[in-house]
């Protein structure tokens, strides 16, 4: 403890994506550290929020409201971090009187510092260090964090002005926090940047060197790469994470859409000729491999033509899952400004049309896997069973695995797929 500070007791909501979870963890350490206590019981919440999209700020704020009620009387401090903050700034404080703090992510190495202050904390540092933190999953899974920030523009997307451009973490710093992981127990590590791909980029060394750096670790792990970008994609890489023992035989590709003029429109740097040759590669290299993709429906102009020809895309690569959202016209995008823009229930017909192929597919390709032998990771309990999920499905965004049988929270173990539904499984291990 810092001499002249008084120790608090904090909790961290965490909301929005695994980049902002890992983002709390370096919080948590650096608090702790300092001499505070983590703990549900607590005088000061701190709120680390998610603005990408209009529904990502509006589920910040209403947190926010929800937890600030709930301090009246009590003396108790409300912070708010993360993206909220970086989107909209000062207008916050008008916004939300409730909140004694608001600490923008390039104060984070100094939260222990301002935890006890009141006021408003923004700078134009770009923060990339997460790395010693708390993690706060659970055994056996933890996910690293190997850059900041994006230098794609995709046109919808607000997250290079929330989060800067790319900054890719030193791969010395990142293979140092491996082993750390690994010397906590963590077997499954999921690595996590907005554009994987792009690592490297700026620092004139790539995904493919960091693999091959992280797979010379000795020791019983999975890694799993999300948010893979197309573009991003090429043989070699594709080798690697469908070959190799310790890679988990999965890709997390999100194309975002098929069709040609909204691809364009998106600025995704792709045609549907370039998705099409990729993702027969990938077929033809890895057969057993689980494909994972995120779609966007009713971007500006979008015709039922072309979303017929999305929903034919979908049905011809058949990928293993597959997440949707409607288009959110975010102020400041360049997308936000384009004409032809979609009204609000044909964009959730397009949504359910779409989730409603996707499930029938789904369930088409986990029925394939009845009667096989694989890997699940056990999570939790609900009686009968335990719960976790296949190795080959990520934490939180794909299906459940319903285990029968003998078995400890924080396993990894063998077992029999014995029924499948539309996107879980039913597991017996010995």
């Amino acid at each position: 403890m810092v001499p002249g500070w008084i120790p608090v007791k904090f909790k961290i909501i965490s909301l929005g994506c695994p980049k902002n979870l890992v983002e709390s963890e370096y919080i948590a350490h650096r608090l702790e550290q300092a001499g505070h206590t983590l703990s549900e019981t607590c005088d000061t919440v701190i709120i680390n929020t998610c603005a990408f999209i209009a529904d990502a700020a509006k589920e910040s704020i209403e947190t926010i409201l929800q937890e600030s009620a709930d301090k009246d009387g009590k003396g108790k401090r409300i912070v708010v971090a993360g993206c909220l903050v970086e989107r909209y700034r000062e207008k916050l404080r008008e916004l939300l009187p409730e909140v004694d703090l608001f600490a923008g992510r390039g104060f984070y190495p100094e939260i222990e510092r301002l935890i006890s202050k009141t006021g408003f904390f923004l700078n134009e540092t770009c923060f990339k260090d997460t790395y010693p933190r708390k993690v706060l999953t659970s055994l056996p899974s933890a996910y690293l964090k190997i850059q900041e920030g994006c230098d794609n523009r995709c046109t919808y997307c607000t997250v290079p002005d929330i989060r800067g451009p790319l900054l890719s973490r030193p791969s010395e710093d990142i293979v140092e926090e491996f082993r750390y992981l690994l010397g906590q127990g963590f077997k499954e590590i999921n690595i996590i940047g907005q554009d994987i791909t792009s690592f490297g980029k700026d620092s004139g060394s790539s995904l493919k060197e960091l693999l091959h750096l992280l797979l010379k670790v000795q020791g019983d792990y999975f890694l799993r790469l999300l948010y893979l970008h197309p573009r991003g994609m090429d043989d070699e890489l594709i080798d690697i994470i469908g070959h190799e023992n310790h890679v988990v035989p999965y890709l997390d590709i999100p194309i975002q859409h098929s069709e040609d003029r909204i691809l364009r429109l998106m600025g995704r740097g792709y045609t549907r000729g370039d998705l099409e040759s990729l993702l027969g590669r990938i077929r033809h290299n890895v057969p057993d491999i689980t494909l994972r993709t995120t779609v966007i429906v009713g971007f500006p102009g979008e015709s039922e033509e072309e979303f017929s020809g999305l929903c034919d895309f979908i049905r011809r690569w058949e990928f293993d899952m597959l997440g949707a959202f409607t288009y959110s016209r975010e102020e400041g995008t360049p997308a936000s400004k384009l004409k032809g823009h979609v009204r609000k229930p044909v964009k959730q017909a397009r949504y359910n049309t779409v989730m409603a192929v996707q499930k029938e597919i789904s369930k088409k390709r986990l029925s394939r896997l009845q009667g096989r032998m694989a890997r699940v990771i056990i999570e939790g309990q609900d009686r009968p069973y335990m719960v976790g999920r296949l190795l080959t499905q990520a934490p939180d965004i794909d299906g459940i695995a319903f285990v029968k049988g003998a078995c400890a929270i924080g396993e990894i173990r063998e077992g029999k797929i014995v029924k499948t539904l539309d996107y879980d499984v039913i597991v017996e291990v010995q």
